[in-house]
């Protein structure tokens, strides 16, 4: 027989169900953050809904950009060498402390490039990387945004990546 939660107990599920939410809500704004890129979709609508207007977004060359325009304006550009990109993001760890959260997710990232941005000679058209996504997340009216989001990239392979060297700061 079910017994009627009440007290102390209804109070903890209750804070447990919110913290669960939370959770949910800022694994979600990475998830929708990376959709957006493979989806060919970025705009400002899209910065706007992931990150704070004073938000910052770091490079994995460690370049910070600061601002929603200058965030949309940044990723439009890097990512229009692709053809395609695939991230994947998994082991997301989230720390709370009070209206703010500290997200860590390990990320995988593939890269097709675009026919302009290739090297006829190599048969391959791709580089992989490894890396992590380390955010702040801060509860707006609206719901979670990042005040700051970086890619730090541990690992590369596949084509490219002298290219990739010559960029230099423009290195996504």
């Amino acid at each position: 027989m079910n017994k009627p939660v009440g007290g102390q107990q209804a109070h903890t599920m209750s804070t447990d169900t919110v913290l669960l939410n939370d959770r949910t809500q800022i694994s979600e704004l990475l998830s929708r953050y990376c959709g957006a890129i493979d989806d060919k979709c970025i705009s400002i609508t899209l910065v706007a809904a992931t990150f704070l207007p004073d938000g910052s977004y770091v490079a994995p060359n460690g370049v910070a950009i600061v601002g929603l325009e200058a965030i949309a304006t940044r990723l439009t550009t890097s990512f229009s060498r692709f053809r395609a990109t695939h991230h994947v993001t998994s082991d997301h760890i989230i720390d709370f402390d009070g209206n703010t959260a500290r997200l860590r997710a390990n990320m995988t990232a593939m890269h097709l490039w675009s026919e302009e941005e290739s090297d006829s000679r190599s048969l391959q058209t791709h580089f992989v990387a490894g890396g992590v996504f380390e955010a702040v997340a801060v509860r707006a009216t609206d719901g979670w945004r990042f005040s700051q989001l970086a890619a730090r990239i541990t690992w590369r392979t596949g084509a490219g990546l002298p290219m990739l060297a010559r960029m230099g700061s423009s290195s996504d």
